[in-house]
């Protein structure tokens, strides 16, 4: 390449930038590197690096980039707030994927603060407070200091003035991004197929960017389908007030692309948040939390945490409802290797250093054991060197630890895991139920935040409660125990996909006509 003017550097940066947008990250990257040979103080021209290299999933990389980013703005007169920002954000996500929340809670907020417009402010702040919940150690104090900080930027909204309607049936609306092949739907299909339609409108706000098979099967539940995506949360509220709705159920709470923001105007009689988040909004606008007897089932901990009143179901909270298909179980792998597996598919993120000290614990204990770990971390060969490290340093066996990569048809994998362990403090959820479902018991961690209990509920619905313990050294126990008890290990395998088809996390009715009566419950008990 010959660059012989600043307009040909400016071209050529054009043409590195739309190979990114076009999703050809390789070619984008070679650009973006042989640019650097012409420039070495241009912070959008490490600034796209960092792009390229985060969407590859090279996050040693990504920060290098971007702490040359950070390097070169601090040398400039002339502050660049808005892309200090973007910097801050990426760094957050970043250091949240390699499991370090705590620094990605910092950087959130950094970039939050340095945004200019409040809409990305809100967004930035609610990325931190998500990150949040993967720190074992936050307390109720560290989460209101977050929920006071993220109310502050709703100064500016007016809620509608209180309404309440007297329709012939309930008009329930539920707002989502993730009305699309995403673990929400596995959740939310069920309540919306088995709705009492004479007692029940259902509306459905889809914030969806794209669409699939599964929007597809959704939409059909629905008396009414909102396509809203592209409209400013205030003109989302507007639409659910013009319609009239008792009931505003949200699904995403602090979790990627939310309109969580829509419920600081208060557009429906009651307003709920649950299914798709495991924590409070934080909003004083949002008026309950759905939960279970299980996830609530420490009261004190449960308002202690919560800026909501909990919505508490007898039973599950979750109803869960497969939508791909599934490979047979098999039999428990332990019989053909001569000896356990253990494995993990939760979102890496999840996965903090207390957990692996754990996990070497366990691997110590059970002679010859393995754990697979998958996720797409592992399919460059820095995401694996980076993770050998980090575990070679808290002192796990590596020769024993198999890390694999992400693939489409990871379910039929799980026949290759006698026993799943769950993550601690931000459990699995989706994962959880697909583990049970492909016939492996899944061993989970709780403690006193409602988060951290969404194994236990799950567990205890399927019928298999005493697979969640309250500490780390009943759950190592656990775990040694199950993988010496090959009896009971081997009627689990071969039962727990019907099991689990017969019990309360499947029961589809069931968990409508509970969570139809706790609306009822709700709407009744408004005053106005």
């Amino acid at each position: 390449m010959g660059i012989s003017s600043a307009d040909d550097f400016f071209k050529f940066y054009e043409s590195a930038l739309q190979d990114y947008r076009d999703k050809k990250l390789e070619m984008a990257l070679q650009k973006q590197q042989e640019l650097q040979r012409y420039s070495t103080d241009w912070p959008k021209l490490y600034l796209l690096g960092a792009y390229i290299y985060r969407d590859m999933h090279l996050y040693a990389s990504e920060e290098r980039a971007l702490l040359k980013v950070m390097e070169l703005l601090r040398k400039q007169a002339a502050p660049q707030s808005g892309l200090e920002a973007d910097v801050w954000s990426m760094l957050g996500s970043m250091w949240l994927n390699m499991g370090m929340p705590t620094k990605a809670v910092e950087a959130l907020l950094r970039s939050s603060e340095l945004e200019e417009s409040v809409e990305q402010k809100r967004v930035e702040y609610s990325n931190a407070i998500f990150a949040a919940n993967s720190i074992s150690g936050y307390g109720s104090g560290d989460f209101h200091a977050l929920y006071s900080g993220y109310r502050a930027l709703f100064s500016d909204v007016k809620p509608y003035a209180p309404r309440k309607y007297n329709h012939k049936r309930i008009r329930v609306g539920y707002l989502s991004s993730d009305f699309k092949n995403h673990p929400v739907a596995h959740f939310i299909l069920p309540l919306l197929k088995e709705h009492d339609r004479n007692e029940f409108s259902v509306y459905c706000y889809g914030a969806n960017a794209s669409e699939d098979s599964v929007t597809t099967e959704l939409c059909q539940y629905a008396d009414e389908w909102r396509r809203v995506e592209k409209l400013h949360p205030r003109d989302i509220a507007e639409l659910i007030h013009d319609d009239e709705i008792d009931i505003l159920m949200e699904l995403n709470g602090h979790t990627k692309d939310t309109r969580l923001p829509v419920l600081a105007w208060h557009p429906a009689t009651v307003q709920i948040s649950g299914i798709g988040y495991m924590n409070s909004t934080g909003l004083y606008e949002t008026d309950y939390f759905l939960s279970d007897a299980v996830c609530s089932g420490d009261k004190a901990a449960a308002n202690e945490f919560f800026t909501e009143k909990m919505l508490v179901l007898p039973h599950s909270h979750f109803c869960y409802a497969t939508i791909d298909d599934f490979p047979d179980c098999g039999t428990m792998p332990c019989l053909q290797n001569g000896y356990v597996t253990f494995g993990c598919f939760n979102n890496f993120s999840k996965v903090t250093d207390e957990m692996l000290k754990l996990w070497g614990g366990i691997l110590g204990d059970v002679p010859g054991s393995r754990l697979i770990l998958k996720h797409r971390l592992f399919n460059q060969e820095e995401g694996r060197r980076l993770t050998v490290e980090r575990m070679s340093a808290l002192g796990l066996p590596i020769d024993r630890v198999e890390l694999r990569t992400f693939s489409s048809d990871y379910l039929k994998e799980y026949r290759d895991i006698d026993i799943a362990l769950d993550t601690y403090p931000y459990t699995g959820g989706l994962t959880t139920c697909e583990a049970l479902y492909m016939g492996v018991p899944v061993i989970s961690l709780y403690g006193r935040r409602h988060g951290t209990r969404f194994g236990m509920s799950l567990l205890s619905n399927a019928g298999l409660g005493d697979l969640a313990v309250s500490t780390k050294d009943m759950y190592k126990s656990l775990a040694v125990e199950l993988a010496n008890d090959t009896e009971l290990l081997g009627a689990l395998h071969e039962n727990l996909r019907r099991n689990m088809e017969q019990s309360r996390l499947m029961n589809e009715r069931q968990y409508a006509r509970e969570v139809e009566q706790a609306y009822r419950n709700i709407l009744e008990s408004v005053e106005l």
